[in-house]
């Protein structure tokens, strides 16, 4: 009896077992599922705006005087005479005394000089006289040709010769007294001095080292394709009439940024082999501002500091001017010189552009884009064809 009970409960629990499945699977339970929704992601843009934009050129390059030589002597003797302007970074005019030699010597042969010319000159006078005389007499008694020595032609040859080179040497005396005085041969200051007063100084020796003070250049590399921008012609035939482009050269000077301003006056004509730029050369007038300070009124200051040889500076070089021109951000552009477009339906569209210059943080294009459209600038690293985007406009 007990174990039918047993088997009875174990066959009602397997039964039970069974229904509990068939229902389960016949009805399962309801799972609330959500959607999963992408939302377009938000990104930035920028509307096109075609410019008229001028082009310039940013350079370096270091201040130098355009003519610098050095002071030589072209004769012997002891200084008597130095120049109170004549030390490191005094200023001097065209002809001003610098040094002084002693000049007796050439005095000296000055005189000498003067009187072999006048014996010279009486010598000629008398053989003149004499060949005069000798025709006069061939005429009166002589028959046939005559000959060039009855008629002194020869003598009278060499005396005039004699006379002429004599001449020479007095000119050339004349110039080496002339050399005694060292004078200024342009507007200048001096770099660096070498001698003193009572020193013996041979033919040649350095007296010291000066450059002129009218005017300094600054060598500026550029790039070759840079040159484009540049509104200055670099050929003999047209330089008089090629209008030279403005530089603008800024440094730090005497406390506090300072600015120039020159022009370009040509290029070296060569492109450098290591790195394939090439130099042009801008010039800045008055750099030591003597010519405004003389002009200038009493009390009245000059605005611009002096620009001395030697100093470095930054130069931002006028370039010319250009139509229709787009600028966008650099990281606007992609591979391939392409830019993302957002469409009217707010979906991005790739666009190759013409780029006509890249700058650090900029890239100026030259065709390629359209008035009012709107290019991706920001809110995504890896752009895709026909994305959905929420565009917002990029104020700066």
């Amino acid at each position: 009896m007990k174990t039918r009970s047993q088997l009875f409960i174990a066959l009602l629990l397997a039964l039970a077992g069974v229904l509990i499945a068939i229902a389960i699977v016949s009805f399962p339970p309801q799972v609330d599922q959500q959607e999963n929704i992408v939302k377009p992601p938000p990104v930035q843009f920028i509307k096109v705006k075609p410019q008229r934009l001028r082009m310039d050129v940013r350079s370096q390059g270091r201040v130098m005087a355009q003519t610098e030589i050095d002071l030589v002597t072209g004769v012997s003797g002891n200084i008597i005479k130095v120049s109170p302007v004549f030390v490191s970074g005094g200023f001097f005019s065209k002809g001003d005394l610098l040094v002084a030699v002693d000049p007796a010597e050439y005095d000296l042969r000055v005189a000498q000089a003067q009187a072999r010319v006048m014996e010279a000159q009486y010598q000629l006078t008398r053989e003149e006289a004499e060949a005069e005389q000798a025709h006069d007499e061939w005429q009166q008694l002589g028959q046939g040709d005559p000959n060039p020595l009855s008629l002194r032609i020869p003598q009278l040859k060499e005396k005039k010769a004699k006379l002429a080179a004599e001449q020479e040497e007095l000119r050339n005396a004349r110039l080496l007294r002339q050399r005694t005085d060292i004078k200024a041969p342009f507007n200048g200051r001096v770099r660096s001095k070498e001698i003193g007063l009572g020193q013996y100084i041979d033919d040649g020796t350095l007296l010291g080292r000066i450059y002129s003070s009218d005017i300094v250049e600054v060598r500026l590399p550029i790039s070759t394709h840079e040159l484009v921008f540049i509104d200055f012609l670099d050929l003999p035939q047209h330089q008089q009439f090629a209008q030279p482009a403005i530089v603008k050269l800024t440094a730090n000077y005497q406390g506090q940024q300072q600015i120039w301003i020159g022009k370009i006056v040509r290029s070296e004509g060569v492109v450098d082999q290591d790195t394939g730029m090439i130099i042009i050369i801008a010039q800045v007038t008055d750099p030591f501002r003597l010519v405004v300070k003389k002009n200038q009124s009493a009390g009245e200051t000059s605005l611009t500091p002096i620009l001395p040889v030697g100093l470095f500076v930054e130069a931002i070089i006028e370039g010319r001017w250009f139509d229709d021109l787009v600028v966008i951000p650099a990281n606007a552009l992609y591979k391939e010189q392409r830019v993302a477009i957002i469409d009217s339906g707010n979906r991005l569209r790739f666009r190759s552009v013409e780029v006509f210059r890249r700058q650090r943080e900029q890239v100026i294009i030259k065709a390629g884009l359209n008035e009012g459209e709107r290019v991706l600038t920001n809110g995504l690293h890896h752009p895709v064809e026909g994305m959905e985007v929420v565009p917002t406009e990029f104020i700066p």
